[in-house]
């Protein structure tokens, strides 16, 4: 048998060896067509592959380190992991309800999920580039699309994603489902074995509103959005510091840079000649490849400030945008006017972030010095405001994309321990305490087990609930055994005073002699040809005729309160003790009911309440004491009927000689139909050779 040890072992190894080999099918395909430029990615059939169990965890974890593993070779491949957790995620949740059993319905669910994706990596691709196609698989069709003139760059984006994402899904989803069809079958019964936690216990329906996994999953899905909030809001906030300063130190390495090319002497003679000043072609083309060294650099320029403006000394050209000539004065922004008076005495001002005239744009001022220490002019970089945005957008995007991956992958985790180490428990606990609730009468120890069978050895509170629930159980079923012996012998006490008092009842009757242990006979094997010839299958069973057979005994037992002056009268009674006499059924009714209502077992005392108040009715409603006919007599009187008129026949009374037995049988015969019922009198009749007695 195996231990708990090896169990735990092979569970391991089987989910080790199952999502490895996803991560394997997801990368090695992925690698391939990216070596060889094909235009689809591959980098989804190990997941889908394990989704078409129908199981989550595991694919959502091959989606996710699959693309991990893709990073080493694609760096950007690692925030598109959500993209394939959302492919786990719903492949999944549809296979379980049994999208694969259609082919169309197959299809229809990856075309979704291929307009779904190629939406998303189309724009998760732009962002990332910073609004370019980048060097993805759909680089070469959007290019292609664009070269025609027709669409915009994003939309030639869009349309090669989702044109690649349609083919490449309808691709892997093939590949994958070939793969689980060619999957042995004892593999896949290991992984359902491992991965199914219902597998067990079945799907329990219990009345409940939500389910304590439903309710951590919306707590932590709730804490995992608001901590992603605020992550990536002070993300963003650190993020813009560093992206501030980072570009403020490239502004200020040019502007650096480029005052060492700067003659502080020749700046009057920049300003006054222009580019007709030898050596100023020189120096601007100098500064030219300074700015060329720094990409971020928008504008480079060296201004005089003076009192009317700003007097351009050097204002080099950009795509945009024409420098403006040496000795052009340049009004002051607006943003400007509270650091004119530092700049006009030649001061340092920090770096700034204005949106004026040209632009919203990150400005380093550095001032250039003559020999005196005099400021001539100053030195400016401009970085565009935009091209932190787009880093600042880039990286958000980023943090988000992988932020949400790792979440998701959080969650999964946290929600397959806490369903199988947490969930699963209490459910089975659950489980086991109904059928306990519910079966403890029919079996208690067979109930037990099923609790003992669970074993939880979680070390945690799931097992101190399960060891009070088992002590519980096993206090319970003490209890109630031990109530039950109690109970049987009460009962068994309870059967023999009745008995004693209906044998004490008979002694009463001189005449009556063994009559209770010969109806009792007579009643039990007429109950059991009645069941042998398939007669009232609903009513006459083992336990009615093990029933009938006890009870039998007491239909007289109203008699004890008959005198013995009526009761053991030789002759006839006359009318009125006849009266008097017939009041023993009544009174027997409710002196057994009296019983039953004291009783826990009360099957057979019902049947004892039943033969002592009707057997002597008549078939056609002549009886007494309520005159009831037919059916309406229950069955046990009926059968008691024929029992107690043969036995009193074929025996001596104080009032008469007994019948001969085939004088009884005949006379049993004839109050077929009148007397008694039919069906009684035809078991009878096939029994009847069998009591004749003999000499």
């Amino acid at each position: 048998m195996e231990t708990a040890e090896n169990k735990k072992l092979r569970v391991a190894l089987i989910m080790l060896s199952f999502m490895l080999g996803g991560i394997v099918i997801n990368f090695v395909p992925a690698l391939i067509a990216k070596l060889n430029g094909l235009w689809i990615y591959l980098d989804s059939i190990g997941t889908i592959a394990c989704s078409a169990f129908g199981f989550t965890f595991p694919a959502v974890i091959v989606g996710f380190l699959a693309n991990v593993a893709g990073s080493f070779t694609d760096p950007l491949k690692i925030y598109f992991g959500l993209i394939n957790i959302f492919i786990a995620i719903i492949f999944a949740f549809f296979v379980r309800r049994g999208v694969l059993k259609s082919i169309w319905k197959t299809i229809l669910l990856t075309l979704c999920l291929s307009l779904v994706c190629g939406t998303a990596s189309a724009v998760v691709t732009w962002f990332l580039n910073g609004g370019d196609f980048g060097n993805a698989a759909t680089t070469g069709l959007a290019e292609t699309l664009f070269e025609t003139g027709v669409f915009e760059r994003f939309i030639c984006l869009l349309l090669s994603s989702l044109i690649i994402e349609i083919v490449d899904k309808l691709v892997s989803v093939g590949v994958a489902l070939l793969i689980y069809k060619v999957l042995p079958s004892k593999y896949k019964e290991a992984v359902v074995e491992v991965f199914s936690l219902k597998k067990r216990f079945g799907k329990e329906k219990y009345a409940r509103k939500v389910s304590l996994l439903t309710k951590l999953a919306v707590i932590v899905i709730v804490s995992d959005i608001l901590l992603g909030a605020i992550a990536s809001f002070i993300g963003y906030y650190i993020y813009d510091g560093v992206a501030i300063r980072n570009y403020t130190e490239k502004c200020r390495g040019a502007t650096e840079s480029a005052v060492l090319l700067l003659d502080p002497d020749k700046v009057d003679d920049y300003l006054a000649n222009g580019r007709e000043e030898p050596g100023y072609s020189e120096v601007e083309k100098k500064l030219f490849g300074v700015k060329n060294a720094f990409p971020q650099i928008e504008y480079l320029y060296a201004y005089r400030i003076e009192e009317d403006g700003c007097h351009v000394v050097f204002d080099l050209s950009t795509e945009d945008l024409e420098g403006e000539a040496p000795g052009t004065v340049i009004p002051f922004d607006e943003s400007f006017e509270e650091l004119v008076p530092t700049l006009l005495s030649g001061g340092e001002i920090d770096p700034i972030i204005t949106n004026d005239t040209y632009g919203y744009l990150l400005t380093v001022y550095v001032p250039v010095r003559d020999d005196a220490g005099k400021c001539v002019c100053y030195m400016a970089a401009d970085i565009k405001m935009d091209e932190i945005i787009t880093d600042e957008v880039i990286f958000l995007i980023k943090l988000l994309m992988l932020f949400f991956s790792v979440s998701v992958v959080v969650l999964t985790i946290i929600t397959e321990l806490v369903e199988r180490d947490i969930i699963f428990h209490i459910n089975s606990m659950a489980k086991v305490a109904n059928e306990f609730a519910f079966d403890i009468d029919r079996g208690s120890t067979e109930s037990l087990s099923g609790i003992r069978d669970l074993n939880i050895t979680s070390g945690d509170e799931a097992e101190q609930l399960y060891q009070s629930l088992l002590k519980m159980a096993e206090d319970s079923v003490q209890y109630i055994e031990d109530l039950k012996h109690q109970a049987e012998v009460i009962s068994r006490m309870r059967e023999s005073i009745i008995m004693d008092f209906a044998e004490l009842v008979e002694a009463r009757d001189k005449c009556t002699g063994d009559h209770v242990k010969k109806t009792s006979y007579y009643s039990a094997i007429i109950a059991e040809e009645m069941k042998k010839e398939g007669k009232y299958p609903d009513v006459i069973t083992d336990e009615f005729i093990a029933g009938l057979k006890r009870s039998a005994p007491m239909h007289d037992i109203g008699k004890i309160k008959i005198s013995d002056v009526i009761l053991n009268k030789p002759g006839r009674l006359t009318d009125d003790e006849f009266s008097v006499m017939k009041t023993h059924t009544a009174e027997g009714e409710e002196i057994l009911k009296t019983f039953n209502t004291f009783a826990q077992d009360s099957e057979y005392l019902t049947l004892a309440v039943e033969v002592a108040a009707y057997h002597h009715e008549w078939w056609n409603g002549r009886g007494y004491p309520y005159g009831k006919a037919g059916e309406e007599i229950p069955l046990s009187a009926r059968i008691m009927a024929v029992a107690d008129v043969f036995d009193a026949l074929i025996s001596r009374r104080s009032y008469k000689d007994p019948f001969t037995f085939d004088k009884a049988v005949e006379i049993i015969k004839e109050e077929s139909g009148t007397h008694f019922d039919p069906s009684v009198v035809e078991a009878f009749l096939v029994l009847a050779e069998g009591l004749r007695p003999h000499d």
